[in-house]
């Protein structure tokens, strides 16, 4: 696949989950889009709110890589773990859930109730994301390797990265859509 096929599809997929967001989550209320299960869950808007924050972390690589100003580090040149990582990490960050995970505190949502416009705010911020990703459509996403904002030592290419962000999002959207299923979530 060519760089240019491969962002082609990426944006393909990340207008079908703007489809999805909107589908499913826009005609909520207030209380549909902060109702959790438990204690321990998150609520419909806290997994929007989740995507925008860990989404907005790698926002500073790709503005360095739009600014033409990103020197891959030492690490991330030569790590010999870096495409295993990658693939490892599309894999099981992606929209079939292997095993659940906690989300590192930086990328955590905010614990206060979330806002009415959620559903909005995650719409614009998609928008930010396609345009950041779209000025960087002239590099060949899999010869540059980027770190984690999470971790510096983990690191995979930008092919790899965008493949977690896409299935990241899928992962969470089918998370809220379970949490809709709950029958004590009709109750409301």
């Amino acid at each position: 696949m060519s760089a240019s096929e491969f962002y082609a599809l990426w944006l393909l997929r990340s207008h079908s989950i703007d489809e999805r967001v909107k589908e499913e989550f826009s005609l909520l209320n207030v209380r549909q889009l902060n109702w959790k299960s438990n204690d321990k869950s998150w609520s419909i808007g806290q997994c929007l709110d989740h995507l925008i924050v860990s989404n907005q972390r790698y926002f500073p690589i790709l503005d360095r890589l739009v600014n033409k100003n990103h020197r891959m580090s030492f690490w991330e040149r030569y790590n010999p773990l870096a495409k295993y990582t990658g693939k490892k990490m599309v894999e099981s960050l992606g929209p079939k859930v292997i095993k659940p995970f906690q989300a590192p505190k930086l990328f955590a949502p905010s614990p206060k109730p979330i806002r009415a416009s959620i559903v909005n705010d995650f719409l614009l911020h998609q928008d930010q994301l396609r345009k950041k990703v779209k000025s960087v459509e002239h590099i060949d996403p899999e010869k540059i390797f980027v770190s984690s904002p999470a971790a510096e030592l983990i690191t995979y290419s930008l092919k790899d990265c965008l493949l977690i962000l896409n299935g990241h999002e899928e992962r969470h959207i089918h998370q809220a859509q379970k949490i809709m299923q709950s029958n004590s979530f009709a109750a409301i």
